[in-house]
């Protein structure tokens, strides 16, 4: 039987994995406003460089965070409840 802990442990993991995703969301919502932006003023080499390396690199590192975090989590509730058959 899961244990009051191990629910609060997969609680805030689950918690912290939907922080990164608004975290995340508001990357995308960044890079849409400079698109946005570009769409207006082509001329901009600044911008135009920094499109091209879309997403960056803080979004890349959250990905394979939340990729690394939903693995975990799947392990804790697999702990919690193991299958049926095993």
């Amino acid at each position: 039987m899961p244990t009051e802990e191990e629910f609060r442990l997969v609680d805030r993991m689950l918690d912290e994995l939907m922080v990164k995703h608004f975290e995340m969301a508001q990357m995308c919502g960044e890079y849409r406003d400079l698109l946005a932006d570009l769409e207006e003023r082509t001329w901009d080499r600044d911008k135009r460089k920094l499109a091209s390396h879309l997403p960056g690199a803080r979004y890349l590192v959250a990905q394979t965070w939340v990729r690394e975090q939903g693995l975990k989590i799947q392990a804790e509730l697999r702990k919690m409840f193991p299958p049926e058959d095993a």
